[in-house]
């Protein structure tokens, strides 16, 4: 929310990690086309990691590099100073019982953001009454985005980073909890691993190298049959009995097709022509 407006920007996200820190920030950025030149916290550790004496703090480090990148001027409450977030914590509230009563019904995360996007926008013609008369929330936000600053010309990237991991034998590597894997040229590797809201995003030598849905379970292998494909051409039979091939949900017409090509030429024979044709979605 402004400060002087009161506008605000709604985002729910899946959990509260940093990485959901930076994608609601850039977001709101976006939304808004401008960036103050402060952005008041309530000192979460997601952002400030340390507390010194006063306002001054340590900066989680990719929030460092949010502020930089913007140009605005990281500030935060004095802690149990109630009295220094009455607007927020307002908002909050009002956000609540403006915007979600009766409970809105959707499908997924994406149709509540669209609904709580409209909702945001239709705020800014809300008449609010005060001391000096009535207005609407749209002519504050006006003196507010007047005030601030404009975007820069490229996007930050809101993730966080785990630099030089190590990928295993089985062509994976951790985050969070997690194993994602890999292509096959990339074992034994050091890779850069970008974790985003949605996404976990493995960087080699400057290239993305692969792309994974992130997982919010824990102790999973979450694995892309495409990266395994270069083994199948020395064992076919882990087509039909490994985990990551067997659960593979292929096309229709790949069935029909290896079903032809073990017709013509046996089943082993038609299990290798099929591996050589998976080979090049690779």
């Amino acid at each position: 929310a402004w400060a002087y407006s009161n506008a605000p920007f709604v985002l729910a996200l899946p959990f509260e990690r940093t990485e959901a820190i930076l994608e609601g920030m850039v977001a709101a950025f976006e939304f808004f086309g401008a960036v103050p030149k402060e952005v008041w916290w309530d000192n979460p550790r997601t952002v400030a990691t340390l507390i010194f004496q006063g306002r001054d703090r340590q900066l989680q480090p990719r929030y460092a590099a949010l502020a930089s990148h913007y140009v605005f001027d990281p500030r935060f409450c004095m802690p149990a100073r109630g009295n220094e977030k009455p607007d927020a914590e307002g908002t909050v509230k009002a956000v609540q019982r403006r915007f979600a009563t009766p409970v809105p019904r959707v499908a997924n995360l994406d149709e509540l953001n669209t609904f709580l996007r409209n909702r945001c926008e239709a705020e800014r013609e809300r008449v609010v009454q005060s001391l000096f008369g009535p207005f609407t929330i749209k002519d504050r936000l006006a003196a507010d985005l007047a005030a601030a600053t404009l975007l820069p010309a490229y996007r930050f990237d809101p993730c966080v980073i785990r630099p030089a991991m190590a990928v295993d034998k089985y062509q994976t590597v951790a985050f969070d909890g997690n194993r994602y894997s890999v292509p096959r040229a990339f074992a034994f590797r050091m890779v850069t691993v970008k974790g985003y809201v949605d996404r976990v995003v493995i960087v080699a030598e400057g290239q993305t190298v692969a792309t994974h849905e992130r997982c919010l379970d824990k102790q999973t292998m979450v694995l892309d049959p495409i990266h395994y494909l270069a083994t199948l051409g020395h064992k076919p039979g882990a087509l039909d009995h490994a985990p990551v091939f067997r659960d593979w949900k292929l096309p229709v017409c790949f069935g029909a097709f290896r079903a032809a090509l073990e017709g013509l030429h046996g089943r082993l024979g038609g299990a290798r022509r099929i591996v050589r044709v998976l080979q090049l979605l690779g």
